[in-house]
């Protein structure tokens, strides 16, 4: 299937893509998931104008996740009780799985990690630590 063949609206819903991202947040090893009370996963098809205007971003296609909150590291520093959201973007998702052959489950549990990360403040090699421990994997994904 080719980009110009992809039908969005036959590919997983909104309601799959939540399913997907709260299946990975199981996934995830317990001293991670206690932490994980205060925050919110919302997918979208798309990030609004704005966020992409904000981001630098020109095509709505390049944006696949976002974090938007106040990291834990600064939480005791910051006075603001900011909401912590993770967004996934639904149809860009669709597309780069698409374009790079891989599954959608698959995406959404790699953007999804990679936003959870943001949420701690992880560096790179903390990142790289939670998605090989996550325990989520092909045999996972049903076809």
């Amino acid at each position: 299937m080719t980009i110009n063949e992809v039908d969005f609206f036959q590919l997983p819903a909104i309601a799959e893509i939540y399913d997907f991202a709260y299946e990975s947040l199981q996934k995830l090893p317990s001293s991670f998931r206690m932490h994980l009370k205060n925050f919110v996963i919302e997918v979208k098809n798309f990030a609004e104008s704005e966020v992409l205007e904000e981001l630098c971003m020109k095509d709505r296609y390049d944006l696949l996740g976002l974090y938007r909150g106040v990291p834990v590291p600064l939480k005791k520093k910051s006075r603001r009780k900011q909401l912590d959201i993770i967004y996934l973007y639904r149809c860009p998702l669709i597309r780069h799985a698409v374009e790079n052959r891989e599954d959608v489950k698959l995406l959404v549990h790699h953007v999804l990690i990679n936003e959870i990360a943001h949420h701690f403040g992880c560096t790179a090699h903390e990142m790289t630590w939670m998605q090989q421990y996550s325990k989520f994997s092909k045999n996972d994904v049903v076809t």
